[in-house]
Formats: structure tokens, sequence, C-alpha cells
């Protein structure tokens, strides 16, 4: 008896249009598809996921479909399940697999009746059992090398969205603190105020309409929008001819004219994990400034009624 042991298996594989290279698997079974987990991986549309699998048995190779969408076709024929020869050609959706002889002889192992007859003078020799086949299927190793243009290209990884300024968030939460202080201002110059219906109604509109500013302000240095920071820029302008506001109106012109916030607004910023030392000058005096010119106006208010309250009516 003579039986004839596969070692690995030699395939060619030809793409569309490619130049074809040579592909070896080790083991007994093969399984050829498109998902990555497979033996062989075929980066072909047509194949399915698990095509096809190629098995080595006592009787040769042999190549069974596994329920693929597209077949498999033998030498130019559709089959389910076929034994392979060297030289047999085998397509899996536009990919075509040639089986390319082993390299490595096989396996030798004769049966005592084809031993040659012992001599008188010697005694027969003992011939040792073969060894015990592994219970277990090896674990199969794909060496193929897939051409550069072929591999599976990696999409490149999203930048990540810059880092809103400290500065910006800390305008942003001014405005939004604004949204609730001018309609209260509004009120209270209406009550103050002695012109009548008229100078009320206009008061209150000038806080309802400030109000809105400020929101639509927020919005906008919340989100870095281009309009916001043209808006920031005229708002500071007018404010340096408001005493109790010149400083903080001088520091916001200085911080919105910086190349580093114009890119923030333009999305080019930076995603930095901490601010830096100028950015947290620049919140400390804007922030600062604010307070002060806001403590300058309430007390000037205070001294103005308190005055008003004294002098003696015309």
């Amino acid at each position: 008896m003579i039986l004839l042991e596969s070692r690995d298996v030699k395939f060619r594989v030809q793409y569309p249009n490619a130049s074809g290279h040579e592909v070896e698997l080790e083991g007994t079974v093969a399984i050829l598809g498109r998902d990555p987990s497979c033996d062989l991986v075929l980066n072909d549309v047509k194949c399915s996921r698990r095509h096809a699998v190629v098995e080595a048995g006592p009787q040769g190779l042999a190549i069974r479909d596994t329920g693929s969408a597209n077949g498999v076709f033998l030498n130019g024929k559709k089959v389910d399940r076929s034994p392979l020869s060297d030289g047999d050609v085998f397509r899996l959706g536009d990919v075509l697999l040639t089986v390319l002889p082993e390299e490595v002889p096989g396996t030798l192992v004769m049966g005592p009746e084809e031993l040659p007859a012992p001599s008188a003078a010697a005694p027969p020799k003992p011939v040792p059992p073969p060894p015990a086949r592994p219970s277990t299927v090896p674990p199969l190793r794909n060496t193929e090398t897939v051409p550069p243009h072929l591999r599976p290209v990696t999409p490149p990884r999203a930048r990540p969205e810059p880092t809103r300024p400290l500065t910006l968030t800390v305008l942003a939460i001014l405005w939004m603190i604004s949204v609730l202080l001018y309609p209260l201002a509004g009120l209270a110059a209406a009550r103050s105020g002695g012109g009548g219906t008229t100078s009320t109604v206009l008061a209150i509109l000038a806080g309802v309409a400030l109000a809105v500013v400020s929101a639509a302000m927020a919005y906008g240095l919340w989100a870095r929008r281009a309009w916001a920071r043209g808006a920031q820029i005229g708002i500071a302008a007018v404010g340096l001819f408001l005493c109790p506001f010149t400083l903080a109106s001088v520091a916001v012109l200085v911080y919105m004219l910086r190349s580093s916030t114009a890119a923030h607004f333009a999305g080019a910023g930076t995603a930095e994990a901490a601010p830096d030392a100028a950015e947290l000058t620049f919140t400390g005096l804007i922030t600062a400034t604010v307070v002060l010119g806001t403590i300058l106006t309430a007390s000037a208010v205070f001294f103005l009624d308190g005055a008003r309250s004294v002098l003696p009516p015309r």
C-alpha cells in the first residue's frame, strides 16, 4: 500500500487586469472568500464572504462550494464538489486560481506484503508503526502577499474638531447673562423715568432689542460663526467711547484681532487639551474689566438716583 499525504497546497492567483502571484496554504482545510478571517482572502466583489473550501484528504485535493452566490467553476464547468489535480483551474467570482504541483515529494509508506523477503542470515527487523496523526487540524497559515494595488484601503482618520478657546467661552457666557440683564435694565429705566408713556415704551423696547442682540452674539461666539467675530469687533469699537467699559473694549479688540482667534472662526483652530498662558491672560483681563465696568455703571446710576432725590423739584 502506498499513501501520499499532501504537505502544502500551492495556487497561482490571477486577478483581472493584474499580474498573477503564488499562494501557499498549509494544513488540511482552507477557506477561500472575501471575509478577512478566511485562509485565502480574495479581494473581489463577486466573491462571497466564505465562497469555497479546499480540502486535502486520502484521495487528494477537493474543492467544495459553501453556498456562494456566483458558484464555483472548475475548468469552465460549474461544480458543487470536485477533486483537484495539478494544473486544474477554478474560478471564484472573477479570480482564477491554478493548482500548482507540489515541490516537496510525498511520504512513502509500504505495507508488510510489499517489503523484500528477509534473508536467512539476519532476522527480520521490526517495522516501527507510523506516527499517530494529530486529532486536531493544525491552524492554517496564509502566506499570500497581496499586491499593493489590491490591498484594502484604510480610510483616513477624521481630524478632531478644534477646541473652543476659553476666552470665547467666557465672552459667550457674558452675552448670555446680558440676555437677562438688558430687559431688567429697560424696566428699571422705564420705572425711574418721568417722561410719560412714550419714554417707558422706548426703554422697554430698547431692553428687549439689546437682549435679542445679546442672544445672537452668545450663539455666534459659542458656535464660532464668522459673522460673530466681525460683530464683536464692531461692538467693542463702539464700547471704546463708553467710559466704564473702555478697558474691556480694548481687551476684546486686541483679542479678536489676533490671528489665532481668527483661525478658530475659520474652522482651522487647534485641538489643545488646555489653554495657554496668553489665553488665560485675556480671559482674566476681559472678565476683570467687564466686572469693573459693571460696578462703575451701577455706582453711577445709584449716585444719580440719590442726587435726584436730594435736589428739590423744579
